[in-house]
């Protein structure tokens, strides 16, 4: 068997345009989100990495802060194949308002056009630019925050065990909503009768992503398989579950590899949701953006970093 995944590039584009066509789950903003964005402002950056400039929102909540404020940084889900959309925004001023902190809304390289581990390098580089210019961010270095939802929650893992091995920065805090984190495991042998997430769609986001066989089993594309070493000295992690997704047995699994290294683990499974309900404005998401909220206020408390 050839280490590619059988697709010219002319089928690879054909898929990527197919999934980015529509989306599996539907958004529901209500205006009450929507007014979040009155709370913050918004600016767009250009911020400089490896792979070359990118894009990334800043919102700072309006009014002026109690010192420097804590840092969260975002990274959306879609496979690694789908872009950053405004329901994202939304939600990062959802959490700007909220807890009084600067968020960094990260609009990384997809794939096809940029595989595997150009979205990871890129995400890495910019948090390690955050932590560089704190006080041009008007934020505090000890406070920082990183996180993502599906494939954003993938390269939150992966950030953390790239930054676990270097050492070259020190999170307060990760999160990890429905995160994938398992590359590996057959598609097929993840369905949840009652998800509405399609094997063919698992398994086309692991081909335009990962495009070679051999980079499925890389912790840094399958974090659930990454060496203890790795995971031990790992920041505080939140790992959102939706009892519905495909994705919830990895998730776990993860979140006990990460206790069994002496990891500090909060465990959150919502049973009736499925994959992308936080982000989508589906059910539980109230529940879980309370749940988010309050870990992460605790977690960026002074007292506490």
């Amino acid at each position: 068997m050839s280490d590619e995944f059988d697709w010219t590039a002319k089928e690879r584009a054909a898929q990527a345009r197919e999934l980015r066509s529509g989306s599996l789950v539907a958004t529901t903003l209500t205006p009450e989100m929507e007014a979040d964005l009155t709370l913050v402002d918004v600016t767009e950056l250009s911020v400089p990495t490896r792979v070359g400039n990118s894009r990334v929102l800043k919102l700072v909540p309006k009014g002026v802060g109690q010192g420097l404020r804590p840092l969260v940084i975002n990274m959306h889900g879609g496979g690694f194949v789908r872009g950053h959309q405004h329901r994202d925004t939304v939600f990062c001023a959802h959490l700007a308002s909220r807890l009084d902190a600067v968020v960094l809304d990260i609009d990384y390289r997809l794939a096809p056009e940029h595989p595997f581990p150009t979205a990871l390098h890129e995400c890495h580089d910019i948090t390690a630019w955050a932590f560089a210019n704190a006080g041009a961010l008007d934020i505090d270095p000890a406070r920082i925050a990183l996180g993502g939802h599906s494939a954003g929650g993938n390269l939150t893992a992966a950030v953390c065990l790239m930054a676990r091995r270097s050492v070259g920065f020190r999170l307060c805090a990760q999160f990890l909503d429905y995160p994938f984190l398992d590359a590996l495991t057959e598609p097929e042998e993840k369905l949840e009768p009652h998800s509405i997430f399609p094997v063919a769609r698992l398994r086309a986001f692991n081909a335009l992503y990962g495009v070679r066989r051999s980079n499925l089993g890389d912790p840094l594309m399958s974090p659930l398989y990454a060496p203890r070493a790795d995971l031990e000295g790992q920041p505080p992690a939140l790992v959102l579950i939706a009892g519905l997704d495909p994705l919830r047995l990895e998730a776990q699994r993860y979140a006990a590899r990460l206790i069994e290294a002496g990891v500090d683990v909060t465990v959150r499974q919502f049973h009736d949701s499925d994959h992308g309900f936080l982000i989508a404005g589906q059910t539980r998401h109230g529940q879980a953006r309370q749940v988010l909220v309050g870990w992460l206020r605790q977690h960026l408390d002074p007292i506490t970093c």
